[in-house]
């Protein structure tokens, strides 16, 4: 194109061809010029690279594979020569290059027709010169230098010249060619422009090179070939295939007979060709499709299949050779037939005593025929004995089954060929074989004796199938009707009869819910017994059951039971016996054998005399195979049996119901159990009497209070009321003690003052009678008590009871007045023991037989002078020495304090002394005090005397802290930087015991502990690993702190100290090491400063006076 033409702002694409002829970079200038705007430039960019890949000529060789590029159909295909040879040896051929560069010759063409008009185009078309040689021969020429051409017309003048190329190879390991090769320049160039394969060529159109190629490994070298000269480049392809001389891999197959497995090998073409590939299949029982094609860039499975028929163990070879390269892969197989898996489950139905027949259909999977023996573990199934089948072909087999019991039988029948000469001989004799059923060979038998005779590595051919035979009873012989309750047995007498002149061994089958009975019979030649089995039902209903009897002989009979579960018998439980006013409790057992769980609703007849003890909203439940106890509680409202009465019903859907009936008796009431109260001497204290009307009536009360006993024996209220003294010290604050109504089952409160004046014992009696309210009374008909009762009163002759009377026995208990001197203060060092004696003085007790007289209260002020004196330690005198009058012990103020220290006090009573004629009793005591840790605690001394009266006294336990358990010192390592050290500490009990480890106040922020808390292992362990870790940030100060590790009833402490890592100052060395062992003494002048001073005349450069005499001199 000369010009080009651009309309107002649009544009116009130039067509540039680029064709180099020699590598590297070009570079192309294009000028458009306009006169109005003037010129611009396009400056264009080429770099050529290597040619593509000619080819090679024909090599004849058994070691070529193929030649891509002569194949047809493989256009797309880069023209490759291919060889082939094995692992571990050398290939040697030569290649046969062409002298002429038919690609360059191509471009020559191309170059020169463009350079043509079009005038001498049409012209060399006619005469057929349009590519001919003298046109390739002037571009090419054009394109030389003088310095090119010169040589080269010089060289034509003399002999054939000859191009130098230098040779490269891309796997220069594998591939040895020379390094330089020269080509001749054919001075018979071809006058049309063709291929080499349209050609003719001969043996002097081209060069032979040699090649030697070293394989490594097996698989597939491609290699490329660079020759390269100052006018020319060309590149070819050669492949090198290397096959393996082994298998590339392992295949095990393992299934049983008959059955087959499958693997598939992935073959991956990641070529630009096809692959045809070709499956040799060598082994018994391998199998796989002889041809696969892969195409190009696609993946395909290879399926490999192994389908053994007998059991067996074989070896094969899988080689897949691929026609189009000419690889192989060869893979190693081993298959392993295991025992066969059973060719089907057949399931037949029949009835006991009749014979039912099943046809099974028999293969042979082998190639040859088979007379196969039939065996089976079933004694039912019986059929021929041997089975003919044909190659290849299926066989039909009857069996026949005949059972004699019912159930479920399972087994197998197999079929199984012997070897080749057994099976001849079986296929003469099976002409004259009969078609008589007879019974099958066992095959625990038969079969493993054929099986252990076969070959080791290929055992018999065998087929079984699997059998299931449900044999259904025949009719029963007799229907029998049982009836039982639950929870209850009753027993079932069947006949039995011996037909035989033989002993006759039965089987005993019991199938229904709650039949219980021998498992076995044996009966004696024409005996007739009856067998007895127990009907125990545990739930209601009506259900079915049978009695089987078994035997090889006579085989199978049977009775059917229907069975009918009724409710429970009412369960009577023994009489309970109670005291009027209070209650008994008795407990009702439910046990549960069922399977299943009993949800039981509760109903009672007589809930105001008889309680059950559950929750009224919730169903009791039981669980199975349990049992459980329900309370009771009784409470009479009589005397005597009277109503007393009550059924106790639970339903439930099992049982429907479940009763029980219980019974009481209402008692004569006995004194009550006695109440305490205590106050101080000379205060009042108050308790209340509980009281409740107990009967159904209402009835009048009448309350007393007496200090005699005795008089409980005399029946007149108005005696009982005289023997009241009016110095007692209990009182009863009622408005009305007589006459009082209530109603039945009402409550009623009674106070009771007790008022101490003397320190002993006190003892009285509140008694509470009722009578009806309509004057009648009550009738008993319970057991009479052993002594003449006190708590009634007889109405006449008839033993019917006026009155009903209840003792309440009041003991009342005075205490000291708590002395308001300093508490005793008993100090001991933690982890340390102290022992200390306490002397106390118990002011109004009277111990002893001869303390009789009784001791009158003492006025306010003079308690007040004598109070109680505790002393530390005192001397102990002589006395009484009798102790068991006295009970004392040490009361804490708390349940903490009391958990704190009760291990760690112990008290003991050293001696006892009495003033006669004051009574003051003294006490001398030894406590024992042995804290672990330190605390302060508030306690009591008490003591009491067996005659009446408490006395407290205030002590104090103080524990100070302990002595430190250990110094610690760490050193420092660095500034700020840790150092650390571990100590072991275990608990002193046998048990783990958490702890908290924590520094005082006042310790240093630079040291930690780890773990801060946790668990001590027990005494004689290796104990808990302790840390404690050091970081000072400066060494100005002393870095200290107290670590503290406690525990519930332990602490230890420990000082820490951080020491300061020990500095050492630098050493000067001599430079010089004196070789000589003696030391020379050195005289040393010592300096007179003073002399030194006075020969001075002027001042020195350091005065403040510099330069001036030291002399002055006058005239």
């Amino acid at each position: 194109v000369q010009s080009v033409v651009l309309e107002a702002g649009g544009s116009e694409a130039l067509e540039l061809h680029y064709l180099p002829f020699h590598l590297g970079k070009r570079y192309c200038t294009i000028i458009l010029s306009n006169e109005q705007v003037g010129e611009f430039v396009y400056s264009v960019e080429g770099k050529a690279e290597l040619p593509l890949p000619l080819p090679l000529l024909p090599v004849q060789s058994p070691h070529v594979l193929r030649v891509s590029s002569a194949s047809p159909g493989h256009s797309r295909e880069k023209p490759t020569l291919c060889f082939k040879c094995s692992n571990r040896c050398v290939l040697e051929e030569e290649l046969k290059i062409p002298l002429v560069n038919e690609a360059m010759e191509r471009a020559l063409v191309t170059v020169a027709q463009q350079r043509m008009s079009s005038l001498e185009i049409e012209r060399r078309k006619i005469t057929g010169t349009l590519e001919s040689s003298s046109v390739r021969a002037a571009v090419s020429t054009r394109g030389m230098s003088r310095k090119e051409v010169q040589p080269l017309q010089t060289k034509l003048q003399n002999k054939p010249p000859y191009s130098e190329y230098t040779v490269e190879v891309t796997m220069p390991e594998h591939f040895e060619i020379p390094k330089t090769i020269s080509l001749p320049v054919s001075l018979t160039s071809r006058v049309n422009l063709k291929t080499a394969w349209q050609a003719n060529v001969t043996e002097n159109d081209a060069v032979a090179v040699p090649l030697k190629f070293h394989p490594k490994a097996p698989g597939r070298y491609p290699c490329q070939i660079i020759l390269h000269s100052p006018r020319d480049v060309r590149v070819y392809l050669i492949e090198c295939v290397v096959n393996s001389e082994g298998t590339e891999a392992e295949l095990e197959f393992v299934t049983p007979a008959h059955q087959s497995v499958t693997q598939d090998i992935p073959l991956n073409n990641q070529t630009l060709q096809d692959w045809k590939l070709r499956g040799i299949v060598k082994g018994n029982g391998f199998y796989g499709p002889p041809v696969i094609y892969v195409r190009a860039g696609e993946r395909v499975q290879y399926p490999l299949m192994f389908r053994p028929v007998f059991e067996c163990i074989t070896l094969g070879k899988l080689t897949l050779q691929n026609e189009t390269d000419g690889t192989e892969h060869i893979f190693g197989l081993k298959g392993v037939g295991k025992t066969p898996l059973a060719l089907d489950h057949v399931v037949i139905d029949c009835q006991v005593r009749q014979i039912t027949q099943k046809v099974l259909m028999v293969p042979n999977y082998t190639q040859t025929r088979l007379i196969c023996k039939v065996v089976s573990d079933l004694p039912v199934v019986s059929g021929a004995q041997t089975l003919d089948i044909k190659a290849g072909h299926t066989a039909s087999y009857p069996i026949n089954i005949s059972s004699w019991k019912r159930g479920k039988h399972t087994g197998v029948i197999s079929f199984i060929a012997e070897d080749g000469e057994q099976q001849q001989t079986q296929c003469d004799s099976s002409v004259e074989e009969t078609d008589d059923k007879q019974p099958l060979r066992r095959l625990s038998d038969e079969a493993s004796h054929t099986l252990a005779d076969s070959k080791p590595i290929f055992k018999a051919y065998k087929v079984w199938f699997s059998l299931e035979i449900n044999s259904l009873p025949e009719a029963s012989l007799q229907t029998l009707t049982v009836q039982c309750a639950v929870q209850d047995t009753v027993g079932v007498e069947i006949p039995i009869t011996n037909p035989t002149n033989e002993s006759l061994h039965l089987d005993v089958l019991l199938m229904g819910p709650g039949l219980i009975g021998e498992r076995s019979l044996v009966l004696r030649p024409k005996e007739k017994r009856s067998y007895l089995t127990k009907f125990s039902p545990t739930i209601t209903g009506r259900k079915t059951g049978c009695v089987i009897f078994q035997s090889d002989v006579v085989g199978e009979f049977w009775y059917e039971l229907e069975l009918i579960a009724e409710k429970p018998v009412a369960t009577t439980l023994p009489e309970l016996q109670c005291e009027l006013g209070k209650w008994t409790r008795e407990f009702i057992p439910l046990v549960n054998p069922t399977d299943e769980t009993l949800k039981l609703e509760t109903v009672n007849s007589n809930p105001s005399n008889f309680s059950l003890e559950i929750e009224p909203k919730k169903p009791l439940v039981v669980a199975p195979h349990s049992s459980t106890k329900i309370p009771v509680q009784f409470c009479p409202s009589a005397l005597g049996k009277a109503n007393h009465t009550t059924t106790i019903t639970f339903t439930c859907r099992q049982l429907e119901e479940w009763t029980f009936h219980m019974s009481g008796v209402g008692l004569i009431p006995l004194p009550m159990e006695p109440l305490s109260i205590s106050t101080c001497v000379g205060t009042h204290s108050s308790i209340i009497v509980p009281f409740r009307n107990p009967t159904d009536d209402n009835v009048l009360v009448n309350v007393l209070l007496t200090d005699q006993e005795q008089t409980m024996h005399r029946l007149s209220t108005s005696i009982l009321r005289q023997s009241i003294s009016k110095e007692s010290a209990f009182c009863l604050p009622l408005k009305q003690t007589q006459g009082i109504l209530l109603t039945p089952k009402e409550k009623m409160d009674i106070p009771l003052v007790f008022t101490p004046d003397t320190m002993r014992l006190y003892e009285s009696l509140v008694v509470v009678r009722i009578v009806k309210e309509d004057g009648g009374s009550w009738a008993y008909d319970g057991p009479e008590p052993d002594s003449k009762p006190r708590s009634i009163s007889r109405a006449g002759n008839n033993g019917s009871i006026k009155e009903i009377r209840w003792v309440y026995p009041i003991n009342g208990i005075p205490e000291a007045v708590l002395s308001r001197s300093s508490p005793a203060i008993i100090r001991c060092q933690a982890r340390n023991r102290i022992e200390e004696r306490i002397e106390v003085l118990l002011t109004g007790s009277v111990p002893g037989s001869s303390a009789s007289p009784v001791v009158t209260a003492k006025p306010q002020s003079l308690i007040n002078k004598q109070q109680h004196r505790i002393q530390t330690e005192v001397h102990v005198t002589e006395g009484l020495t009798t102790t068991e009058e006295f009970l004392y012990d040490i009361q804490f103020e708390s349940d903490e304090d009391k958990a704190q220290l009760e291990s760690s006090v112990a008290l003991c009573l050293l001696s006892k002394e009495r003033d006669t004629h004051t009574g003051i009793v003294t006490l001398i005591f030894n406590i024992i005090f042995a804290p672990y840790k330190p605390l302060r605690c508030s306690a009591f001394l008490a003591v009491r005397c067996a005659t009446g009266g408490i006395w407290k006294f205030p002590i104090q336990l103080v524990s100070t802290e302990p002595e430190v358990d250990d110094v610690i010192n760490i050193e420092a390592v660095g500034l700020n930087k840790v150092s650390m050290v571990g100590f072991r500490l275990t608990s002193q009990t046998r048990y783990v015991e958490p702890f908290t480890a924590y520094f005082l106040p006042g310790s240093g922020s630079e040291f930690e502990v780890s773990p801060q808390s946790g668990e001590l292992l027990p005494i004689h362990s290796a104990g808990t690993l302790i840390t404690v870790s050091y970081s000072p940030s400066m060494y100005s100060k002393k870095h200290r702190a107290t670590l503290v590790i406690q525990t519930g009833d332990m602490q230890w402490m420990y000082d820490i100290n951080g020491v300061q890592p020990q500095y050492m100052p630098p050493t000067s060395q001599s430079s010089r090491i004196v070789s000589s062992g003696v030391v020379r003494g050195t005289a040393v002048q010592q300096r007179n400063f003073i002399r030194e001073n006075l020969q001075l005349t002027t001042t020195s450069v350091s005065s403040p006076i510099k330069g001036c005499p030291l002399v002055l001199r006058t005239k």
